[in-house]
């Protein structure tokens, strides 16, 4: 072994990626079973979601000093943790930005067209296509987006451009980039969605957000109404939006990430034509993959290497550090 650093990823990296690290790291990833495998001897990581950083994983690996979360969002990294243990935890926010925002907008678009539900009848060759087919013009239809961050604004650029009409709920973000985006704003979350057609969801998954989409915020919105959700799964009560879809409440919903990930056989969201559900792929384009796995080796190059990593997500561990391994 040479005196590389050891770079931990949580999953095997193909070999586009591996021409990325080749002289530079040691790049190490779990060879059997155990999911954490090789973590212990590493310098830096760079993980996804579907594995809990916490003070279990941190104890007991000695040498880690820098966690890049290869994506937005980091509930899944517990930051009194990484700080007590002093880790630098970062992510990347700008990485899957673009895919998940088409995404986004791939979901709205094929909701409000029925393409399952088309495409099912046609299956069942049931006739009468054009009779039976029910979908909505987005031309002058109304949306509203839960959070206004990178992605929302993305969603709200090309909407703007489809000719809808956009408001968004974000009580962090300032006017000016309501004004500059073309955006309405709401001051409340009910007033938000009472008037929306469709409701795409972009908010970070916190104790504060957990269950925000509930039976109680579902009653407040139109009949017939669209959700779409790229964000975190835990943010909607799935058996209050199934509810809502049985009684026409919602007319159909989007949804890239769910709660379990991935869905069971036979889970409810599975059992209805007006759910479309993928599998939390919105952010795994080959561009997109690539963007967040380089950005998340560059968070973690620049904090072994002394300096301060520019999406630091607990800044507090950064003073009084103790020195790093230099990275050339």
């Amino acid at each position: 072994m040479n005196d590389l650093p050891i770079i931990w990823f949580d999953r095997a990296l193909d070999d586009s990626m591996m021409k990325l690290v080749e002289g530079r790291w040691n790049p190490s990833w779990p060879k059997g079973d155990d999911p954490l495998d090789g973590i212990k001897q590493a310098d830096g990581a760079v993980v996804g979601a579907s594995i809990v950083y916490n003070r279990e994983v941190f104890s007991v690996s000695p040498n880690l000093r820098v966690l890049s979360r290869a994506g937005i969002g980091f509930d899944n990294v517990n930051l009194e943790d990484a700080t007590e243990f002093g880790i630098a935890a970062c992510n990347t926010p700008d990485g899957p930005t673009i895919s998940t925002a088409e995404h986004a907008l791939a979901l709205i678009f094929a909701i409000t067209k029925g393409l399952k539900q088309s495409e099912g009848r046609l299956h069942r060759q049931e006739g009468n296509y054009s009779a039976s087919h029910h979908s909505l013009e987005l031309n002058g239809a109304s949306l509203t987006l839960i959070g206004l961050g990178r992605i929302a604004s993305r969603v709200a650029t090309v909407a703007l451009a489809a000719g809808m009409t956009v408001t968004a709920y974000d009580p962090f973000e300032s006017n000016e980039k309501f004004e500059q985006l073309g955006v309405g704003r709401a001051s409340t979350l009910v007033e938000a969605v009472r008037e929306a057609q469709v409701v795409s969801i972009h908010a970070p998954l916190t104790d504060q957000t957990h269950h925000l989409i509930s039976a109680e915020l579902l009653d407040q919105m139109t009949d017939g109404v669209f959700i779409v959700n790229t964000a975190r799964g835990g943010l909607v009560d799935d058996s209050a939006l199934i509810d809502a879809l049985i009684s026409g409440k919602v007319q159909a919903a989007g949804l890239d990430v769910t709660d379990p990930e991935p869905l069971p056989q036979g889970h409810p969201l599975l059992q209805h034509d007006n759910i479309l559900v993928t599998p939390h792929v919105a952010s795994a384009t080959s561009e997109g993959r690539k963007r967040i796995f380089t950005m998340a080796i560059d968070q973690v190059l620049t904090g072994l290497s002394g300096s301060k990593p520019s999406n630091i997500l607990n800044p507090e561990v950064w003073p009084g550090r103790s020195s790093m391994q230099t990275v050339t």
